[in-house]
């Protein structure tokens, strides 16, 4: 993890001693160091979460720091400092992969705080993501196609899940369809029964009317068809479909 700690790189004590007085009030680890060697010897034998670095100094230049910190610790959020900025140096630090670049003396020393907070935690997040992209990868060479077989596994346990599921809705819908079908098949046979009840009293009654008087052949036919029907509906026989009954007139 990158930790939190900082190198302070300036020829100017009073700097060092300034920006070292407020960095350890936050809990920051500080380092302090006047020379280019000197920075480059610290960040061999110790790692440090953000470095700030004076542009001119004694035995070179900060940009040689932050050369040497981006080779030595990529994780090393480096920033440039200096009382005579200029476009170039500017643009020169932020190619090396500086993260940012402040003017001196510094307007609010809160600010400087603040800047170092964010950049330690920015590079935090970076290296959590590389060493997971990393283990991804070594994950992915030692198990031989594993990371394949595994999401062919999960797909095919989600197209059981969602079969089952069809499976579950088409029962259930099943079920509500044969139960309305039961309801239809209920009422319509209460209502054959109420129909053929109806025709069979008024067919009963147009016999009696109709007893004693002497009809024509083929009426007296049909009186008597229709009398057999009744018959077989009394006992139980097969109920005739509606339209199969005699035309009684």
């Amino acid at each position: 993890m990158v930790p939190n700690s900082v190198l302070l790189i300036d020829d100017e004590p009073i700097v060092l001693d300034v920006l070292k007085i407020a960095l350890e009030k936050k809990a920051f680890a500080v380092v302090t160091v006047q020379r280019v060697t000197d920075a480059v010897k610290a960040l061999e034998s110790q790692r440090f979460g953000a470095l700030l670095v004076d542009k001119n100094l004694p035995d070179g230049s900060g940009l040689d720091v932050i050369r040497a910190a981006r080779s030595r610790q990529p994780f090393c959020a480096c920033m440039m400092m200096t009382g005579y900025p200029n476009v170039t140096s500017i643009l020169e630090a932020l190619r090396l992969g500086a993260v940012d670049y402040l003017e001196k003396p510094f307007p609010q020393m809160t600010l400087v705080q603040e800047k170092i907070r964010a950049a330690i935690e920015n590079q935090r997040i970076l290296q959590e993501r590389e060493a997971l992209i990393a283990k991804l990868q070594d994950l992915q060479r030692a198990g031989n196609g594993v990371f394949e077989r595994d999401t062919e596994v999960a797909m095919l346990q989600q197209a059981l899940e969602l079969a089952q599921e069809e499976k579950q809705y088409l029962a259930s819908k099943h079920q509500v369809e044969l139960s309305e079908a039961q309801d239809r098949f209920s009422s319509l046979k209460n209502r054959h029964v109420a129909a053929v009840q109806a025709i069979r009293a008024t067919s009963a009654s147009l016999a009696n009317l109709l007893e004693g008087h002497k009809l024509p052949p083929e009426l007296d036919r049909e009186v008597r068809e229709a009398r057999r029907i009744l018959s077989s509906l009394d006992e139980g026989a097969h109920t005739p479909a509606i339209g199969s009954l005699p035309r009684v007139v």
